[in-house]
């Protein structure tokens, strides 16, 4: 009987003694996974970190980009008051426009005064139109009615292209009473 018993104890020490190991064996595996993820975790710490140093370096180049962008705007805007305290004035402002008898067609070009009379007689043209007439290419008519245009002499009919060019009232009215004076001039001689 005692051979039984210490059989059985003994199969039962067998069995023991294999789950302990397969035990042994899980929690060894249980304790890798534990080490592989304090490992992730602290590579994601440190990809977290990397991050919010990329994220502070970003935020600086912008704070410096912003500063230097409104120094260039500080800067553009003294320059642009600078051009426009130095600008011819526009022919509305010129001192000959504003006195009907002044001669504010005087420092127009030869080709310029030509332009004008053309469109006085005739009224609006398209630049290409103009530069046949007065023997100039397109694109030389287009700049010079450009800078008529912005000058103030003629105003510009923007809507479909070629655009086409009138003289400004202010100019027509400058030109017929210098018609007027010619005519009456010419009628005392």
């Amino acid at each position: 009987m005692l051979e039984i018993i210490v059989s059985s104890l003994s199969s039962r020490i067998q069995v023991s003694e294999s789950v302990v190991s397969d035990l042994r064996t899980e929690f060894g595996a249980v304790i890798q996974r534990g080490v592989d993820l304090e490992a992730k975790q602290s590579n994601l710490r440190a990809n977290y970190l990397q991050m919010l140093q990329y994220l502070q370096e970003i935020l600086s180049n912008d704070k410096r980009l912003i500063l230097e962008l409104e120094h260039l705007k500080t800067r553009l805007g003294s320059v642009r008051q600078t051009q426009q305290a130095s600008e011819e004035p526009k022919v509305g402002e010129r001192e000959g426009l504003s006195n009907v008898n002044g001669n504010a067609l005087a420092s127009l070009t030869p080709t310029e005064r030509l332009t004008v009379e053309i469109l006085a007689k005739e009224g609006a043209k398209a630049a290409p139109d103009l530069g046949r007439r007065v023997k100039k290419s397109r694109e030389h008519m287009s700049r010079l009615m450009k800078k008529l245009y912005m000058e103030g002499y003629v105003d510009r009919e923007s809507n479909r292209a070629p655009f086409r060019y009138k003289l400004n009232e202010k100019v027509r009215i400058l030109l017929e009473s210098r018609k007027s004076v010619t005519a009456e001039a010419s009628e005392k001689v």
